[in-house]
């Protein structure tokens, strides 16, 4: 096989998926080079852009470094913008020069589209990249400011009113966001929350129209409830610095309006000369390969692809993962020299949308959610993706962003607690704490040796001087002492001086202390359970589950190695054994 070069246009969903599919293809084929371009450090998870715009999380949320997701890969990243694609020549104009290729996959995503209505694009806010959900936050709290000093009533009015036009996911997801940031902005600045109007603009007779009907109703209802205005059939004809317009001729108005109804393909395409269809999106047949040109793929929301019924495929994140699994196998068949094709075949799995940080409604396969089950089952799925593409490091942050960092301005209480929680300490004190504790179940686990607890199981048996059942024990507790330990004695002695060295051993080396205090936790309430155990030394241990062998322990070479192996494994499959 002679040398082939693919390039990737784009860090986004369906060009990562893509990059990591092609990667595993052809790992182990020095000749072939896999090169991704994208103007951007790092990848944007946008279907969560309106936390940042509603300050529910910081703005390094949403982003995953590309040399972090494609690290311990061979794909290479150039972080430059693409001036120009030559098809002809098979070359790409970088800003600092040029770069040939034998087989391109275009992914650069989309963007926002104004349908051409008035005022739109010059006085409206984006939701499509961090730097529109920092100015959509700016904005908001720019309002806020100003109210707070404006005596004229109706100019109050006007800065205190934030439309959002499209009551699609994206759109309610934002309002949703406001709805919960705005009633801690108005006690933050002593304005009564009943002065702020948050409305919907939709030019549909529903909004979520394309959800299930009840699970559309429920999240009406719950918007209702927390007094978000919704205005259906109302199609916005204009906007202007200081107001919108629909079609009914009622003017509202609000120095913000955030767009969310129209996206369209990246204007980037249409400079490529690739043949395009709606909204911009690259005309493709069955396998993703452009009609003129079969060395280029296009995938995403770039392709305008079909599902069974002869319609276009939606701009999913879902469709963008598929696409760029078909276009990968594809792509890398036609390298292969290899006479099969998989034909793109949509499979989508359902739809997740957060009403602020509590209430969501979803519908997956079929299923119907909603309330904190579909927010639990969102995160979940975020947490799913990021693994994937960041792994458990990127889920550790994503946790943290979401149930620890204070974003927002909490209530007092909640503040303080988060700020308690946050706090951090050096790790050599808990190495103080945590080889003291080893100590004591090393001279315990010594003790039981000394006493023959590994030779003859005469220690727990009914009569024997160890209690095991006190006068409070539980029912459970003793149904499993009578039917099991005074079974099997000698095999629970075993056990537990065992338990006793390894949990000594994790504290005393601070080796996978995380585990010994797991293990060392659940003896404890066992001997709780007993009546014999302590609080003091249940509390004691409970500290060590947080990296106390971080300092001074051998968890400082260790857990960093781990978690390298299991990037690696992620991508590769096996364990990488160099150093």
């Amino acid at each position: 096989m002679t040398q082939k070069s693919i390039v990737i246009l784009g860090g986004g969903y369906a060009g990562i998926e893509a990059a990591k599919e092609l990667h595993k293809y052809f790992k182990r084929n020095p000749e072939i080079s896999i090169i991704l371009i994208d103007q951007n450090p790092f990848h944007g998870l946008i279907t969560e852009l309106h936390e940042v715009a509603g300050f529910r999380v910081e703005n390094d949320s949403v982003k995953i470094p590309l040399k972090h997701i494609l690290r311990y890969t061979k794909v290479r990243f150039i972080n430059e913008r693409a001036q120009k694609v030559d098809l002809e020549n098979n070359k790409i104009v970088l800003d600092s020069g040029e770069i040939t290729y034998d087989y391109l996959v275009v992914a650069t995503g989309s963007e926002p589209s104004s349908f051409g209505i008035p005022g739109i694009e010059e006085h409206s806010f984006f939701l499509w990249s961090l730097e529109d959900a920092i100015k959509i936050k700016q904005q908001v709290i720019k309002m806020f400011d100003l109210a707070k000093s404006e005596k004229d009533i109706e100019k109050r009015k006007e800065l205190l009113t934030f439309v959002v036009g499209g009551g699609g996911f994206t759109g309610v997801e934002m309002i949703g966001e406001l709805m919960q940031w705005t009633r801690y902005l108005a006690k933050e600045y002593r304005i009564s929350p009943k002065e702020v109007r948050l409305i919907i603009i939709e030019a549909l007779p529903q909004i979520l129209y394309s959800l299930k009907e009840n699970l559309a109703q429920k999240a009406i209802g719950y918007l209702k409830k927390n007094n978000v205005e919704l205005m259906t059939n109302s199609p916005i004809i204009e906007v202007t610095p200081q107001s919108v317009t629909v079609k009914s001729g009622q003017t509202i108005k609000t120095q913000t309006v955030i767009w969310t109804s129209g996206v369209q393909a990246n204007s980037f395409v249409k400079e490529t000369g690739l043949t395009l269809t709606k909204r911009n999106r690259i005309e493709v047949d069955k396998y993703l390969r452009t009609t003129q040109h079969p060395n280029v793929y296009a995938v995403g929301d770039n392709a305008y692809s079909l599902d069974d019924a002869g319609n276009g495929v939606p701009p999913f994140v879902e469709a963008a993962l598929q696409t760029a699994h078909t276009a990968a196998y594809n792509l890398a068949n036609d390298i292969k020299v290899i006479d099969k094709k998989k034909e793109f075949k949509p499979n989508f799995h359902g739809v997740l949308v957060s009403i602020g940080s509590i209430y969501g409604v979803a519908d997956l396969m079929g299923f119907g959610l909603s309330w904190i089950f579909a927010t639990a089952m969102k995160h979940i799925v975020n947490l799913h993706y990021i693994f994937e593409v960041g792994g458990l490091e990127s889920c550790i942050k994503y946790l943290q962003h979401h149930f620890l960092v204070n974003a927002r301005r909490k209530p007092l209480l909640a503040e303080a607690f988060i700020d308690h929680v946050n706090a951090r300490s050096r790790s050599y004190w808990l190495a103080i704490a945590r080889i003291a504790l080893g100590f004591v179940w090393l001279i315990s686990a010594i003790d039981k040796v000394s006493h023959g607890w590994l030779a003859i199981g005469d220690k727990l048996v009914s009569g024997a001087s160890l209690q095991l059942v006190g006068p409070d024990s539980p029912t459970s507790y003793i149904w499993f002492v009578e039917n099991f330990i005074y079974r099997y004695p000698l095999l629970f002695q075993i056990t537990i001086t065992l338990t006793e060295l390894f949990i000594a051993a994790t504290f005393l080396s601070g080796a996978f202390t995380f585990l010994g205090a797991a293990a060392a936790i659940f003896m404890n309430i066992n001997f709780f359970l007993s009546g014999t155990g302590q609080l003091y030394l249940l509390l004691a241990h409970i500290p060590m589950l947080g990296g106390a062998g971080r300092a001074f322990g051998l968890d400082h070479y260790i857990m960093p190695y781990l978690m390298k192996q299991l990037r690696f494994w992620q991508r590769n499959g096996t364990i990488n054994l160099k150093k």
